[in-house]
């Protein structure tokens, strides 16, 4: 595996983790990994021994914010952010996973985890413009936002659940 690889793994695992431990927090039937795996990238399963696939992404605001996180970036002064693109983005990730989801080979459940890591834009960003979510087309049974709100702490909604937009 390379350094790339190597990466991606770990931002998943850490992704998964904060996941779980919100999740299980709030929701009466608790989730375990039981692996991570490519397509989906975890397998999790529940106190019934039912399977669950969680397909993980990473938001960032554009590319040149991802490098930048990431220490790639040549450039240090961020361009003109607007939090309307912010939206379109979470739009067209969803839209994407799902795209992708289709071609995966799995016998159960999906859901979707995007982990918003954008220094620019928190949690109330994005429930603020709710309204311009586009619903997702329901391959994922749950799609879940896990964001910081310019504070240490994170914080997990299910998109499905904040109205606005047609979402469900």
């Amino acid at each position: 595996m390379n350094k790339h690889e190597e990466e991606k793994k770990a931002l998943e695992q850490a992704a998964i983790d904060i996941f779980l431990e919100l999740y299980n927090v709030n929701n009466p039937i608790a989730l375990r990994m039981v692996r991570q795996q490519e397509k989906p990238d975890a397998l999790l399963e529940d106190a019934n021994n039912e399977h669950i696939g969680l397909e993980v992404t990473h938001l960032f605001y554009d590319m040149e914010e991802a490098r930048r996180m990431m220490s790639r970036s040549e450039l240090t002064k961020p361009g003109a952010e607007v939090l309307d693109n912010f939206i379109k983005v979470i739009n067209n990730r969803i839209a994407s996973k799902e795209q992708k989801l289709q071609d995966y080979s799995h016998d159960y459940p999906c859901m979707l985890l995007i982990r918003n890591v954008s220094l620019l834009f928190g949690m109330s960003d994005v429930l603020s413009f709710k309204h311009k979510l586009v619903p997702p087309s329901g391959w994922f049974t749950q799609v879940w936002l896990l964001s910081r709100d310019f504070t240490p702490d994170w914080l997990l909604i299910n998109l499905y659940d904040v109205g606005g937009g047609g979402m469900k």
